[in-house]
């Protein structure tokens, strides 16, 4: 199985750094750990891991995984899935914080929205 991991280098997403990491090894699956960058202005950028995937990559192996890192650029809910789809991966991880009650009435959950638009199971940690 392969799971993508949508990591953005904060709390949540750390919190689901290491619920991907317990499950890579429970399943012995193969983890693809995506950042995405939601715009670009100017020329493309170099697609080579960035200082989010830098971070996660070292996390991972402190905890004895090895990952594929991914960037990608769009929007983030749209990107996390294609990164799955192109993966062919059986879950995605994704962290949630708390949304503000702002967010919560206009429906701005990037997890919520991932889940929506997912074609395989998605897990979000809180």
């Amino acid at each position: 199985m392969n799971i993508v991991l949508a990591y953005n280098d904060t709390e949540a997403s750390n919190r689901a750094l290491e619920r991907a990491a317990a499950l890579c090894k429970l399943h012995e699956a193969r983890l693809v750990v995506t950042s995405i960058t939601p715009f670009v202005v100017g020329p493309a950028p170099d697609m080579s891991p960035g200082p989010e995937l830098q971070r996660a990559d070292g996390l991972l192996r402190e905890l004895g995984i090895e990952a594929e890192l991914v960037e990608a650029i769009g929007e983030i809910a749209s990107a996390v899935v294609e990164v799955a789809d192109t993966h062919d991966a059986g879950l995605i991880v994704i962290g949630t914080r708390e949304p503000s009650q702002v967010e919560r009435m206009l429906g701005h959950s990037v997890s919520e929205q991932v889940q929506r638009m997912a074609h395989c199971d998605v897990l979000i940690v809180h």
